[in-house]
């Protein structure tokens, strides 16, 4: 498993490079840079939204999985450490906020898969255990809130799951819901449009999956949605070359979009999602180097990619994505 192996660094001079080549100037998008993560680099870290702030912390640095915990202020530019995790460093974990609140859980801490859950008050800056997520002990899950409810899914306890369980502040209680139709897998993805969740990527049983779900947050069922892959005789997915893992992920603008990760190599291609038409589009590449494991989020509608590793160099950069200005290579 990627997250669990050292760090070698006479890989890292051939995996820094700028992605930006000159076929993305064929296509649409911008991406900036913005405020430098201000912990130690890392990758496989957990985040969360509240108020428009992003709240992003534990991961793997490379030696060590981590505690610390940090906030970015996208008015200022800015991040600020908080109250540190106080459960074990962990890489793999999955975050989500509700009600104002934040939550972290689950995740790998470099000996054993986890299932504990926290909550973070952000007008205290503290942390509260919670019940323990009601599935099995897992790392690589993904995580979402619909309705201002919690959900976790999919990950890996020794097998692929492709279990759904939904969390409840208020009763600080845990349901199993519906499990995804198929599509067992880790490393995935997930976005939230519209009150639905959007499940993509990730792998399983040594391959990278292709299917696409989408979770009702009314009806708390799952529907699904085109390929990710070329698989039909159709036009529509003659370019879809994007199915892996360990990518980062964000929604706005009424539109999802999938960043990086790792293809049949570390990735920079950018594909954007459109739920009113089920159909993916390629955008500008990435800016900062290929990576894997990097963190998505979005803040007043404007998505950042932050921190992600090389095989061997862990990142702490960060941009924004402009996915309708016109590429610019100097900001």
């Amino acid at each position: 498993m990627r997250y669990l192996k050292g760090y070698s660094l006479l890989l890292v001079a051939s995996l820094v490079a700028c992605s930006k080549d000159s076929s993305t100037t064929t296509k649409v998008g911008n991406w900036i840079r913005r405020s430098e993560f201000e912990g130690v680099a890392r990758s496989a870290a957990a985040s969360f939204v509240i108020d428009n702030k992003a709240y992003v912390g534990t991961g793997y640095d490379g030696t060590n999985r981590l505690q610390d915990f940090w906030v970015f202020d996208v008015d200022l530019n800015q991040w600020t450490q908080k109250a540190a995790f106080p459960g074990v460093g962990r890489s793999g974990a999955v975050g989500m906020s509700m009600a104002g609140k934040g939550y972290i859980g689950t995740g790998y801490d470099g000996l054993n898969k986890l299932n504990d859950f926290y909550q973070y008050d952000p007008v205290a800056n503290t942390w509260s255990r919670k019940a323990d997520f009601g599935g099995s002990a897992r790392y690589g899950a993904v995580a979402f809130a619909l309705n201002d409810k919690g959900y976790i899914a999919t990950g890996y306890d020794g097998n692929w799951l492709k279990d759904n369980w939904r969390y409840d502040p208020g009763a600080n209680a845990w349901t199993q819901v519906q499990s995804l139709t198929s599509g067992k897998r880790q490393d995935g993805n997930a976005f939230v449009i519209n009150n639905k969740a959007y499940v993509c990527m990730g792998t399983a049983n040594g391959s990278y999956v292709s299917d696409f779900y989408a979770f009702d947050g009314a009806t708390e069922t799952w529907s699904t949605l085109r390929s990710i892959d070329n698989v039909t005789d159709q036009s529509f997915d003659d370019n879809y070359n994007f199915k892996g893992s360990g990518a980062a992920s964000f929604a706005m603008r009424g539109l999802g979009y999938i960043v990086s990760g790792t293809k049949t190599g570390l990735s920079s291609a950018v594909w954007e999602y459109n739920p009113g038409t089920d159909l993916w589009v390629q955008k500008t590449d990435f800016e900062g180097a290929a990576r894997n494991g990097a963190t998505g989020f979005t803040v007043k509608d404007r998505g950042f990619v932050v921190l992600g590793t090389s095989s061997s160099q862990p990142f702490d950069n960060m941009f924004e994505f402009d996915p309708t200005a016109a590429y610019n290579q100097y900001d």
